[in-house]
């Protein structure tokens, strides 16, 4: 089994960040781009003396939701999607796993895309490398990251990031014979708890059931909270590149490869289909 180190160091890591998408402001393209790393990264290895892998930062600078797949079956989704949109939120479904997060200036979304071809990790290794980096990238503060699910935070999983038992953030996994994706999401700073609150109001407005989390806003915090001083999104993405570049080579992606550019059109329709069908005049 492969350390975090041996995992960073052993692949050419390409960046890619939303700041520098040409489509940053459409809602569906970061995930668009999300869904063909996972596609693009084994073809691209097909030649290389030594494996490349991803990472993906994309933080959303204006208020959205990313829905789960379970999240669009709630008993009264409409009211619910209603509820969100009324707020000035954006709604879109992600691919991955997992279950509602909300994402603003304050929140950081970022995946590691590897080839299973050359790292066959398995779905929990898959995750305790992401465990391993956050953990590390907050080695500086004193901090100690933990990982077990907060049950009552939301999009609540088994991999939940945890510091003085309190959730920072949550990590989902998406998987194909021969890629993986990790995502993060990481609130870094901001009103966590207005930001609870509001997926809580969601999930009573949707009549969710027991199998949904019963939301208790002050099971989670802030990275800022946790490290006692101020950090803005864009620092902490520097600060999570800096603690790669400890172990491994990273240079800048190119967004308008043609080969990842071909794959992105197609996972672009699927995805802006995918969240039409969740908007609130489009459902019953």
């Amino acid at each position: 089994m492969l350390s975090n180190q041996e995992y960073i160091s052993s692949q050419q890591w390409l960046v890619f960040s939303e700041q520098d998408n040409p489509s940053k402001r459409d809602p569906n393209s970061a995930l668009s781009y999300q869904d063909s790393f996972i596609r693009w990264v084994p073809a691209l290895n097909d030649d290389a003396r030594k494996p490349y892998g991803v990472v993906h930062f994309y933080p959303f600078d204006y208020p959205t939701i990313l829905l789960g797949a379970k999240d669009t079956r709630l008993p009264e989704l409409g009211n619910a999607n209603n509820y969100l949109v009324d707020l000035g939120y954006t709604l879109v479904q992600r691919p991955h796993g997992g279950l509602a997060v909300v994402n603003d200036p304050g929140v950081i979304n970022f995946g590691l895309v590897s080839d299973n071809r050359h790292f066959d990790l398995s779905i929990d290794h898959a995750y305790e490398q992401m465990v391993a980096l956050v953990a590390q990238s907050l080695e500086p503060f004193g901090v100690n990251v933990e990982s077990y699910e907060i049950p009552d935070s939301y999009c609540p999983g088994k991999y939940d990031l945890v510091v003085n038992g309190k959730k920072i953030g949550g990590i989902a996994q998406r998987r194909f014979k021969s890629g993986v994706t990790t995502a993060a999401y990481l609130s870094v700073n901001g009103d966590q708890q207005a930001r609870a609150e509001l997926l809580q109001t969601y999930y009573r407005t949707g009549e969710a059931g027991s199998d949904y989390p019963l939301i208790n806003p002050n099971s989670m915090t802030t990275i800022e909270a946790v490290i006692g001083e101020p950090i803005q999104v864009d620092a902490y993405q520097k600060l999570l590149i800096s603690t790669m570049e400890k172990f491994g080579s990273l240079t800048q992606g190119d967004y308008e490869d043609p080969e990842l550019k071909a794959l992105y059109e197609k996972a672009f329709d699927k995805t802006t289909a995918r969240s039409y069908k969740i908007q609130p005049n489009q459902l019953p």
